[in-house]
């Protein structure tokens, strides 16, 4: 009977021991995907972090084209008006030498006939 109590006890003991090992397994399993869902959660806040990063690092460098589109732009403008003004100078420039040019062939053609008329007065002159 005493080996009968001790087949029993074993038996019970097992069945214990299994049941602790099942409830342990069973424990290990829920923290395994407790873990797997915090690390599915961290990968998930560290992949928007990333995106958040490449999105405002898109933003500067956005923004910095741009800022550099503009002042190229402002610099060729300025450079246009710079050529607009000396094309205007220039041509303002020539047009007077132009002027002075035709106003000093005017004086000298004007010098020219007095002198051909002193001439003709003092040959008539000589003349008489």
């Amino acid at each position: 009977m005493f080996h009968d109590n001790q087949d029993m006890v074993k038996a019970l003991h097992s069945k214990m021991l299994l049941c602790d090992v099942m409830t342990e397994q069973n424990e290990q399993v829920a923290h395994k995907k407790r873990r797997q869902g915090l690390e599915k959660e961290i990968d998930k806040q560290w992949e928007e972090l990333e995106k958040q990063k490449m999105v405002e690092y898109d933003e500067r460098l956005r923004e910095k084209l741009e800022k550099e589109y503009h002042k190229k732009m402002k610099n060729a403008q300025n450079v246009q008006e710079q050529l607009e003004d000396f094309k205007v100078n220039y041509i303002k420039k020539m047009k007077e030498e132009q002027l002075e040019g035709e106003l000093i062939k005017k004086q000298v053609e004007e010098e020219l006939e007095k002198e051909k008329e002193r001439d003709l007065d003092r040959k008539k002159r000589a003349a008489q």
